[in-house]
């Protein structure tokens, strides 16, 4: 049971929702050093816990002086507080603790009130059940009392006749009172009594606080759950995880290799995320979940189904086409059964991503009822160098006895199970979304290939697969050739392996879809494509994929995938020395092996998640351009080009978004996977305008280190032009002769429809400044003038509107809060109350706070200011970064993964180097620690481009303000005793070496350059 499935919580008083314990405590101490004869040992501390805690008073009493061997009359609760008596001393325990409370007052824990609020929202029934008589007392006196329907104390207790703790009487009485029976309930204790109590009353989940009784002990006891404090029972899962994790993962199951990822043991959904292979068009998720139905197997770029998204209070521009990724039917599940019965669970499994083969692959180890052991290794590889194909390999391997295996190698195309939620960063399902098969399989025979042709119900986009597949048998000789090769047929096999042999098949995959157009849904639901939907023309080439896969045949292919990623980390690796053993190097090339897979191949925009889960609904936002880009447009230019070239596709849709907003240029979605606006919380998703200039310092920063004017005299320039049409229609002059932006929304999306947001203002004026450069830049490039004539011809702008955009980012204003001494988030924010941080930890707030109660404090979900200072870093003074960065760190929660890289870069460039250490680590470790408890829904790429830019930016010191001004000046870390990484700057490619002695710098290839390093020029 989880606290959302209950109808009603049933609180312990003290120690739970109150620190009465610490005056329980002080008045038992007084009374029984009071009390107790000198010929007995003394009252400790721990008696509290061994006799006192949670019980009836009197039982209390009685409890510690039998541990004495003191004998005193029950007495009658008449009994004075002199009387000694078991129910006097009882009752002059009570005075004590009376006048205590009253002398020091009492507050409930930090996390109380915030805790009760939350489960009242939520429509659970509350009740206290204390065996204190003063329960009403001391919650008035802390300001709760109002929460609870039901108060069942000590007189409550007397007056019913009711057993005390560990007798489940009173939390019996009080589900009663509410209506509720026991196991709709849920009972929260310190005391070992009271979860006792509860556990013996049928409730439904017990949780025990652990105050001091001791985890285990309270497990003992009964509890369901322990918990340290009681904000962990309502976040119960689904929230960020502390991000104080654990310094390293257990080696033992995750083995350091500087080139794969190894998990030993049977993996879950987290696993199948951190073992998926992916070459950007095609994605297959590792082993682990529980089905590899649709959703949990197999991705294609693009591939998605739309569905009208329903507003109760709609209004004009609202977006109307929603979006969400589909899963494609998953080629690469095989269910096994051995000789008629299926395999039972493994005695050791395993899991590895290997980083230079490009392979994904499990082996799990089987046991018969005879002794006998069968191994069973599945390997997964989407070939890289070609976007339609992929190599499934299944090998069966018995060193005892011959056997015959069952192999179910259907195409699992079954309906999704993943569960409805409430978290946004989760994919859900949308009534009547889906695919479904359209056409039977084109060819027949066993031997051939085998065709499927899959459409989803409203996009209508539409999918194949094509499968073939052969055998491959050895007998015990390892060193002897294949003794049978055959071809299978696509759903069952009945294998023999032979004793000490094995049995190998290769299942060729190819899978093809037509690219999307990216200018959104013209009328209804259905998407543009390039191809149509015309799904012979798709099966034809499937086939072909296929001959052509076979011919090269596993080898071939192998060979040409390690090829690949030869040349890839001659150009992306990045060399880490950190002194840790190597495991900061094996997770940062993990994270970087996640940008070859997610960009390998770019056919259409590149999702938060990439296609290893459907997290965001598989949904393309501005991580790609800030995070991800900067990694290609300095490794690999080529590929930064094709994603920069899909964002001019959108150009149609988003002029017509634009227009819709009232606006000029054009206006890029801040969500979208065809170029249609997909947000439908338009304050933290169209109003983040600032996407407009983030891609155009993508834009500007690939033209710049790349060189290639040829991609801005073709598209870029188009993008520039709009974009800064889109700010001047945004903004205006106001009196004081700024130019101001008014109600927007910047990266922190915790604040939201501002003013003047200083990450959009600058990000702006960029923009605008980006056009004037842009226009020179061509101007000197092209000696004829014709690029430039037919840019404007085809754009329709003029001197005149250079000459405004250049006054616009010259006026362009810039919120500084003179108080404080640093730059004002937006011209608001200064003026809010701070996030009441220790009273209101529940994390991340957007799951447990409603906007308005967020949006109107000094809290942030990432940064935002501070990544202003990182992306344009040569316009702010080391000064203005130091004081920034020290007054917006403590403010900003982290919830989201997009925070931790920039934070840890302006964290070593002013001097913070173990804040930097720390955040670098909650990025590295975002998906590998599941530290956001999100990982099952896929990779954060934006984390893993982030991991890159802290190593290069942080630690290694590159700044380059959008292309503008490329310098080196590193922060190595305490410990490291190397870092190297490669930059390619217009056409010549740079190994940097940077060491506690200083940096390095050695030409690979190219021409001659000059760098800025350490603040002076150095040829290379």
């Amino acid at each position: 049971m989880k606290i959302v499935q209950s109808l009603a919580v049933l609180f312990d008083l003290d120690g739970v929702l109150v620190p009465t314990v610490r005056l329980h405590k002080a008045a038992w101490k007084e009374l029984f050093d009071q009390v107790l004869p000198e010929d007995v040992s003394p009252y400790e501390d721990q008696d509290y816990f061994n006799y006192v805690d949670g019980k009836p008073r009197y039982d209390g009493v009685s409890a510690v002086l039998a541990s004495r061997g003191v004998d005193l009359p029950q007495g009658n609760p008449a009994d004075g507080p002199t009387v000694r008596s078991i129910c006097g001393l009882g009752n002059r325990k009570n005075a004590i603790f009376e006048r205590l409370l009253n002398e020091e007052g009492i507050e409930p824990y930090p996390d109380t009130v915030d805790v009760l609020r939350h489960l009242m929202g939520t429509g659970r029934r509350l009740a206290v059940v204390s065996s204190s008589r003063n329960a009403n007392t001391v919650l008035s006196a802390a300001g709760i009392r109002n929460f609870f329907d039901v108060i069942v104390d000590g007189n409550v207790r007397a007056s019913e006749g009711l057993k005390g703790k560990p007798a489940p009487d009173t939390y019996a009485f009080a589900a009663h009172l509410l209506g509720v029976r026991p196991e709709e309930a849920v009972v929260v204790e310190d005391a070992l009594s009271g979860v006792a109590a509860g556990r013996a009353g049928g409730f439904g989940m017990v949780v025990g606080v652990d105050r001091g009784a001791g985890r285990q002990a309270l497990l003992d006891s009964g509890a369901d759950h322990v918990v340290d404090q009681l904000i962990e029972m309502i976040q119960d899962g689904s929230a960020r995880a502390d991000l104080a994790r654990p310094a390293d993962l257990d080696p033992t199951t995750y083995p350091v290799d500087p080139w794969a990822l190894i998990e030993n043991k049977e993996g879950d959904s987290n696993s199948a995320t951190l073992f998926s292979v992916s070459n950007g068009n095609i994605g297959v998720r590792g082993a682990g979940d529980p089905s590899r139905d649709l959703g949990s197997g197999t991705f294609m770029s693009g591939f998605h189904d739309t569905f009208t998204i329903k507003h109760p209070e709609t209004a004009y521009g609202f977006a109307r086409v929603g979006q969400v990724i589909q899963g494609v039917p998953d080629a690469s599940d095989f269910s096994l059964s051995l000789e008629g019965y299926p395999l039972g669970s493994p005695v050791s499994a395993s899991q590895k991503v290997d980083f230079r083969r490009g392979v994904s692959s499990y082996v799990r180890r089987y046991r018969t009822d005879d002794g006998a052991d069968l191994s069973v290794t599945a390997e997964r590889m989407v070939c890289l160098f070609d976007p339609h194909l992929a190599l499934y390999t299944l090998i069966i391997e018995s060193p005892d006895r011959t056997m015959t295996v069952d192999v179910d190698a259907r195409i699992n195309g079954n309906a999704p199970r993943r569960q409805v939620s409430n978290d946004p960063r989760k994919s859900n399902l949308v009534d009547g979304c889906g695919i479904h098969e359209v056409l039977e399989d084109v060819d027949g025979d066993q031997e051939g290939p085998v065709c499927h042709v899959y459409r989803c119900n409203n996009s209508q986009m539409t999918a194949v697969l094509a499968v073939r597949q052969y055998v491959e048998s050895t007998d015990g000789d390892p060193g002897a050739r294949p003794m049978v090769t055959s071809a299978l047929p696509e759903d069952v096999w009945h294998l023999r392996v032979p004793a000490g042999g094995r049995v190998s098949v290769r299942r060729y995959a190819a899978y093809r879809s037509p690219s999307i157009l990216p200018v959104g849904v013209d009328c209804g639901l259905v998407v543009r494509t390039r191809e149509g939907s015309d799904a012979r023309s798709m099966v034809l080439a499937c086939l072909e994929d296929l001959d052509s896969a076979c011919h090269r045949g596993a080898g071939g292919l192998e060979g040409a995938q390690r090829s690949w990623l030869e040349d890839f980390w001659r150009r992306g690796d990045v060399q880490v020395a950190a002194g840790d053993g190597g495991r900061i190097q094996q997770v940062s090339r993990w994270e970087i092996f996640q940008l070859a897979q997610a960009t390998a191949q770019v056919r259409n925009g590149v999702g938060a998640k990439g296609l290893s889960g459907s997290g965001y609904d598989g949904h393309y936002f501005w991580d790609t351009e800030i995070y991800i880009l900067p990694f290609l447009t300095y490794t690999d230019p080529a590929r930064a080009r094709a994603i920069l070239h899909y964002r001019h596709e959108m150009l149609p849709a988003a002029r017509r978004r634009a227009a819709i907003m009232n606006l000029d240029g054009a206006l890029f979605p801040w969500r979208t996977i065809n170029g249609e606006e997909g947000s439908a919380y338009f304050p933290t998703g169209t109003a983040q305008y600032h996407i407009d200039a983030d891609i155009a310092y993508a834009l500007m920063q690939y033209v710049l280190v790349s060189g290639d004017d040829d991609y801005l005299g073709r598209e870029g320039i188009d993008i520039l032009v709009e974009t800064a049409r889109m700010w001047a229609s945004l903004g205006s002059y106001q009196s004081d002769g700024r130019f101001h932006i008014h109600s927007v929304t910047g990266p922190d999306e915790y604040t939201a429809l501002v003013d003047d947001n200083l990450y959009t203002n600058q990000m702006a004026r960029f923009n605008l400044m980006a056009v004037i450069q842009a226009v020179h830049r061509l101007d000197e490039a092209d000696e004829t003038g014709e690029i430039l004539a037919q840019a404007r011809q085809r754009l329709g702008f003029g001197d005149e509107d250079l000459k405004i955009w250049k006054g616009m980012a010259e006026a362009m204003f810039m919120p500084y809060a003179n108080q404080e001494g640093v730059h004002a988030q937006d011209a608001q924010f200064m003026n809010r109350p701070k996030w009441d941080f220790e009273h209101c930890p529940a994390r991340p707030l957007l799951l447990y706070y409603h906007p308005l109660a967020i949006y109107g404090h000094k809290v942030l979900k990432q940064t935002d200011v501070v990544l202003a200072l990182f992306l344009l870093s040569s316009w702010f003074t080391p000064e203005q970064k130091l004081a920034d960065f020290d007054y917006y760190d403590p403010l900003t929660t982290g919830d989201s993964t997009l925070s931790a890289a920039s934070q840890s870069i302006l964290a070593a460039e002013v001097g913070r180097k173990e804040l930097a250490m720390d955040y670098f680590r909650q990025s590295l470790f975002a998906d590998v620690f599941n530290l956001h408890d999100n990982t099952e829904d896929g990779i954060h790429l934006a984390a893993a481009g982030s991991v890159w830019s802290t190593l290069v930016c942080g630690f290694g010191g590159m700044r380059d303000t959008g292309g503008t001004a490329i310098g080196i000046d590193p922060r190595l870390p305490d410990g490291w005793t190397s870092l190297e990484y490669t930059l390619l700057i217009r056409g010549t490619s740079i190994r940097v070496t940077v060491t506690p002695e200083g940096v390095g710098l050695q030409r690979m290839s190219g021409p001659a350059m000059v760098l800025n390093v350490n603040g002076h020029p150095r040829k290379v």
